[in-house]
């Protein structure tokens, strides 16, 4: 079998309980969806865009969005998720050739997706189907799938170059439950803590503020789309007290991690507008 040369990916199937809005979330990798039951309301730049049960969409890398996922009685929310690199993203588009990319990333609805299209789809998301295959297969069909997306308008937009605090970001996300220190990361990227220090709060933001917020974003994927317990996803990202670690995902998010995966309370607001803490993370 030939060595892959690219991560794998494979489908997240995305399951919510609760009604909730989620701010300032934020892809490290651009993601192709279907809404598979409910409703997702996804807004960047105070554009919203709705995709109701068998919508299709991409999800734009690095850039802010507030996700809200509404189950319809008695189903819960129900969304199916592909995350894939970008490059390959440029790579179809650059053999296309006439395609428009948009100078901004930003939510797009893919519309009437054919059979062939959503078949595929449904192939890449299924666990093993692609890293069974060689490697240059595997990216040739992300590339089709990439390309039928295109041809019913959802096109990736134009990267920006990443910010420090992005890839500070990456580099927490490969294993969040690590003790993670400003030390560690001025190693990681060559400079000084000072340095460093300096460079995140000319983004306006702080190595605690992203550790944090890199670590609530995983535990929400994960409340989404595991049946881990609470006090094992604490552990995924970090946190021995599972008390400590639900005040911490409420204060973010605005709702309980059991609302999210069960709704099993009642919430008079929905999600919350929170300080600043980061980056902003992974939609889902």
């Amino acid at each position: 079998m030939e060595h892959q040369d690219f991560p794998i990916p494979t489908g997240a199937l995305i399951r919510q309980g609760g009604r909730a809005c989620f701010y300032r979330l934020v892809n490290t990798n651009p993601l192709l969806i279907q809404v598979q039951s409910g409703t997702k309301i996804v807004t960047a730049n105070d554009k919203p865009l709705r995709l109701d049960a068998g919508a299709y969409g991409l999800l734009p890398d690095y850039q802010p969005l507030t996700m809200e996922n509404i189950p319809k009685a008695p189903q819960q929310y129900q969304t199916i998720a592909l995350s894939v690199p970008r490059q390959l993203f440029e790579d179809a588009y650059a053999r296309m050739g006439s395609v428009a990319v948009p100078s901004m990333p930003l939510p797009a609805r893919s519309s009437n997706m054919p059979d062939e299209a959503a078949a595929l789809f449904e192939y890449c998301c299924q666990p093993g189907n692609l890293t069974r295959l060689p490697s240059a297969i595997a990216r040739a069909r992300l590339m089709e799938l990439i390309t039928w997306f295109a041809l019913c308008g959802a096109v990736l937009g134009q990267s920006s170059s990443p910010r420090l605090e992005d890839r500070l970001r990456q580099m927490i996300e490969t294993d969040p439950a690590f003790d993670w220190t400003l030390r560690h990361a001025a190693h990681a990227f060559n400079m000084s803590e000072a340095t460093l220090r300096r460079k995140l709060a000319a983004e306006n933001t702080s190595f605690s503020e992203i550790l944090s917020d890199t670590r609530m974003n995983r535990a929400l994927g994960l409340v989404q789309t595991t049946a881990l317990s609470m006090a094992q996803v604490a552990l995924e990202v970090g946190y021995h007290s599972p008390s400590q670690f639900a005040a911490r995902f409420k204060e973010r998010f605005g709702v309980s991690p059991r609302h999210v995966r069960n709704g099993s309370e009642p919430v008079e607001r929905i999600g919350t507008e929170v300080e600043r803490s980061g980056a902003d993370v992974l939609s889902r």
